[in-house]
Parts: C-alpha cells; sequence; structure tokens
C-alpha cells in the first residue's frame, strides 16, 4: 500500500518540489540505497583486490622515457628545462613595407 501512496506521490519519475515562504520551489535530494551497496562493494574490492598504495612524492618517482627509466629532477634539471622551453628574442622586427598608399575617396 505504501509503495501506492508513492508511486501518486512522483510526478514525472521524480517528487515534486516543496514550496516554501516567499514562493520560491525547493527540491529535496533523498539518498537511495544505491550508495550503500556501492560502499560494500567497495569493501569487497578492498579486500579481494587489496588496499591502493600511497604516492610516492614527487621527487622519488622513476618514470620511463623511450626505454629508459629517469629518476625525475635528477635527470632533467629545472634550470636545463627552463633554458629549453626559453626562445631567444628577436633582434630585429622585420616588417615589409607598405607597397601603396591607402587611399579613401570621400565626398565633399
Amino acid at each position: 500500500m505504501a509503495d501506492a501512496q508513492e508511486e501518486s506521490d512522483l510526478l514525472a519519475g521524480h517528487p515534486p518540489a516543496v514550496k516554501v515562504a516567499g514562493g520560491m520551489r525547493i527540491v529535496q535530494h533523498k539518498h537511495e540505497k544505491g550508495d550503500n551497496q556501492s560502499r560494500e562493494e567497495k569493501k569487497e574490492q578492498e579486500e579481494e583486490y587489496g588496499t591502493v598504495e600511497a604516492k610516492a612524492d614527487k621527487h622519488h618517482q622513476s618514470l620511463l622515457l623511450a626505454g629508459a627509466v629517469t629518476k625525475g629532477d635528477k635527470d632533467f634539471p629545472p634550470a636545463a628545462v627552463k633554458s629549453y622551453h626559453e626562445k631567444p628574442l628577436p633582434t630585429h622586427d622585420n616588417r615589409p613595407p607598405p607597397n601603396k598608399a591607402q587611399i579613401i575617396q570621400q565626398p565633399r
């Protein structure tokens, strides 16, 4: 009987918004039981597969680049990377001269 009561309260598959003082309508979000099941599933997965290891800090990570193991900042110091990415400033701004004067015909 309660199930039929809940279905009659639903409009477009969800309960209607609640009208409060001032004429504004506010939607009330209700959490379903699916969240509890997902937590249980997570616990089961942790038991089955184990927990995720904490990430090591950036300076102690080793990366695989082109088949060679690197040691992060030791192989590529920040000064070398910065100098590689800096572009040299142009010594001369080479702009072509205007070929012909722009004449705008205006009535008198």
